[in-house]
């Protein structure tokens, strides 16, 4: 995590973003502008929680690791989110690791030292309470979709999420376990969106050749 502590740079992140009406010009003030590289971790399985984010730009995904270890994909965040609310109403440790999948800028606040001002701001808490809404409904809806939809699907909408400028990698063997299913049935999967030209293989990737048909088949099973 890099710091941009410049209240110049903060306000200029913010300046165009919905975000500046979601609480108090108090607790704006106590807020560090951050930024979060492609890889890095933003919060980690297990540990306790050392600041509340605000996400104002950059995509993110949220994963948690089963009991007999394989590791679930819960969702991935591209808009104005909130991180770290749970932890700061239980004390408890992160449920779930959360990682940057391109440079993700945040607002970030110390949540020992302004605990007692986070709770205080109704307007804040109005905000935590919409956004934990949303994430509830959100989370039945992925339930859901991983239980009644066939896996060509739901492998077509973590390709929309997770691709770059038009071109999917991934570690195939965890994306396996992300979509659960076999190693073969992925890759078969794979080859069937091959054969409609949907996509292209181009060594271990994957070029998105008709990301119109990718959108048809997917609706937004990973969106917000």
């Amino acid at each position: 995590m890099i710091f941009i502590d410049t209240a110049d740079a903060r306000n200029a992140k913010v300046k165009n973003s919905w975000v500046k009406d979601c609480m108090s010009e108090k607790i704006l003030r106590q807020m560090k502008l951050c930024l979060f590289q492609g890889g890095e971790c933003i919060f980690q399985e297990g540990e306790k929680a050392e600041y509340l984010y605000i996400i104002l730009d950059g995509r993110c995904k949220v994963f948690k690791t089963l009991e007999n270890g394989r590791t679930l994909l819960i969702c991935c965040y591209q808009d104005v989110q909130i991180l770290g609310e749970f932890e700061l109403f239980s004390n408890s440790m992160s449920k779930t690791s959360v990682q940057a999948l391109m440079d993700t800028y945040c607002l970030a606040i110390t949540v020992s030292d302004h605990k007692s001002l986070l709770l205080s701001d109704n307007q804040f808490l109005n905000f935590v309470c919409r956004q934990t809404c949303s994430k509830v409904e959100r989370n039945n809806q992925n339930t859901g979709i991983n239980l009644l939809y066939p896996l060509e699907q739901r492998l077509a909408g973590y390709i929309l999420v997770m691709q770059n400028n038009g071109i999917f990698f991934s570690n195939y063997t965890y994306l396996a376990e992300y979509l659960g299913c076999s190693y073969r049935h992925l890759l078969r999967t794979f080859h069937s969106l091959c054969s409609k030209h949907i996509l292209e293989k181009k060594g271990t990737t994957y070029i998105l050749r008709d990301v119109d048909s990718l959108q048809h088949l997917t609706g937004e099973m990973y969106q917000q």
